[in-house]
């Protein structure tokens, strides 16, 4: 499919024939790995891995949590916001190919999705990041006119550089020999949470909630730190846009082939960094340690550039697209099941269903995971058998554009190619 059949469809939903493919199955890659690293995250930020019961062994879970660091963790996220900045790309060029207010469109999406995310967020999830994306979304709509140079080096520093700010930020502003005030209290609300996650409070979970994502989290430069590298890459994921490489993968595979090695091997690298000074007890101070968090933060976006670099090249094979046709059915309904996972944190892990959390190491999270996320891919097959759109995704468009979009498919409805 190339840029200028997406230019020349209408601005309405893309559906059917007109979507890439390629985007789909990556979203669907970048969905797992957000399920698995937000299991892991429980113990990085709500609660203390003290407690944690390891059924299967302390080393097994270690061993598996070192991969993960190195080969997943922030490289989904990564994945997910260089496709977010591309989509805004997307629907804003299509919305003005055919004389649609695209700034009205795109704000009517954004203010939908923040109403979405800050509920989540607050109700359900205190790791939601659909606000956060909505919130920089925002600003996204302000670099619309922007050249292609004011995309891609300002979003490669915010994208390597926010994070390494932000601690620098926390420890200027903490007087010397002193904790920071965020880490007191943030491992103060991990050991009070455990009782509260496995308890039946439903009013203390959401008063938690409401406390990591303000006195924990954007009280600090924590949160800031976050938003600047979620819009470094929405940035280059809408300079990517303009490239012309996804919308046209076919006619770039000899440079999608050229590229994957470079990507991958540099990213791995990169990624690896952090967990071999950690397997080798080495940890570094000062001015050193911004520097490793520059290197982590651009081993994830390069990996997760190779990733969605493997996945073009793989889909030139007719075999690998049919193979793949689960992850892209899972990315077409990304929002439905981004959202599903988190009644799987609260009715699988937490006390107000199985109370999982205890015996949740490593070992067990991926197996949730995995099994979480197989059912998924059945139910999104079935569910895009017969309606073009997921549920959440069916009724986020119909908001945004006024009014209801055709579910159901026709009888004879065009092959969609993944």
């Amino acid at each position: 499919m190339t840029r200028t059949s997406i230019l020349a469809t209408a601005s309405t939903p893309v559906s059917g024939p007109d979507r890439i493919g390629e985007i789909d199955i990556i979203r669907g890659l970048a969905l797992f790995g957000v399920l698995w690293m937000n299991m892991f995250g429980y113990f990085d930020y709500i609660v203390s891995d003290e407690r944690v019961i390891h059924i299967w062994g302390e080393t097994l879970d270690g061993t598996l949590g070192l991969l993960a660091e190195w080969l997943v963790h922030g490289k989904a996220q990564a994945l997910f916001s260089l496709l977010f900045g591309f989509g805004f790309a997307v629907l804003s060029d299509r919305a003005e190919a055919r004389g649609a207010n695209a700034r009205a469109i795109y704000l009517r999406r954004i203010l939908i999705l923040l109403a979405v995310g800050v509920a989540h967020l607050l109700l359900i999830f205190a790791g939601d990041i659909l606000h956060a994306y909505a919130l920089m979304g925002l600003v996204l709509m302000l670099t619309r006119r922007w050249p292609s140079a004011l995309l891609v080096g300002p979003g490669l520093v915010l994208a390597i550089c926010s994070g390494a700010a932000a601690t620098l930020w926390m420890v200027l502003t903490t007087p010397a020999g002193e904790t920071p005030a965020v880490l007191t209290l943030l491992g103060a609300g991990m050991e009070r949470r455990w009782d509260i996650l496995l308890g039946h409070d439903y009013i203390a979970f959401v008063r938690e909630n409401l406390i990591m994502a303000g006195p924990e989290f954007y009280f600090s430069s924590l949160g800031y730190g976050l938003l600047g590298t979620i819009l470094g890459r929405f940035l280059l994921g809408s300079w990517i846009y303009r490239q012309g490489w996804l919308q046209d993968p076919v006619r770039h595979a000899a440079g999608f082939r050229r590229s994957l090695p470079w990507l991958l091997g540099l990213g791995l690298a990169l990624a690896g960094t952090g967990p071999v000074l950690e397997l080798l007890d080495l940890g570094f101070r000062g001015p050193a340690s911004l520097g490793l968090e520059m290197v982590r933060n651009m081993g994830q976006l390069v990996l997760a550039m190779g990733y969605g670099c493997g996945i073009v090249v793989l889909c030139q094979s007719e075999s690998w697209r049919r193979r793949l046709s689960g992850l892209g059915a899972v990315g077409q309904m990304a929002l439905t099941n981004y959202l599903a996972h988190s009644l799987v944190y609260m009715f699988v892990l937490n006390g107000f269903g199985l109370g999982l959390l205890a015996w949740a190491g490593q070992t067990v999270m991926t197996l949730i995971a995995v099994v979480v996320f197989a059912g998924q891919i059945v139910f999104s097959l079935w569910w895009l058998a017969r309606f073009r759109f997921g549920p959440l995704e069916w009724l986020w468009r119909s908001a945004t554009y006024g009014r209801w979009q055709p579910l159901l498919k026709p009888r004879n409805p065009p092959a969609i190619s993944y």
